[in-house]
């Protein structure tokens, strides 16, 4: 509520009262900060693993889906040999970075050697396998 200071005014008060609109945004923000790690999650169903490491390093994501599906970097690739050439570039022009493999439960193992099989051509030495983490019985 604004208060009127010095000579009586007889119209309307016509300055914005900022409070609100701050209070409202400062929920919002905590709101987004506690929901963002919730949302964003492995893009597919991860195996379950009983003593699951966590990497905090840069890393580059590559996700193995069921259907056989090969993605990294928001592309997609058809085969292995794509897969290294692009790792290979990417390792090139950046730093040492660990890569992580984000594969399906329900896809063949055979596809998931593929990938590795590529990453190791790429001359990558930190390779990860994404786990979800299980409670301990």
């Amino acid at each position: 509520m604004a208060m009127s200071v010095g000579r009586p005014r007889t119209g309307a008060i016509a300055e914005i009262n900022v409070t609100p609109m701050a209070d409202v945004m400062i929920v919002l923000l905590i709101i987004f900060m506690v929901a963002t790690p919730v949302i964003v999650g492995a893009p597919v169903r991860l195996p379950d693993a009983l003593h699951a490491l966590d990497q905090r390093r840069e890393r580059l994501e590559i996700v193995v889906r069921a259907s056989g599906g090969v993605t990294a970097g928001g592309l997609d690739f058809s085969g292995a040999d794509a897969l290294a050439e692009w790792i290979s570039a990417r390792r090139a022009a950046g730093a040492d970075t660990i890569v992580l493999v984000q594969a399906d439960r329900g896809v063949a193992y055979g596809e998931v050697a593929r990938v590795l099989s590529a990453c190791r051509r790429a001359g990558v030495a930190d390779v990860a396998l994404a786990a979800q983490r299980r409670a301990e019985p």
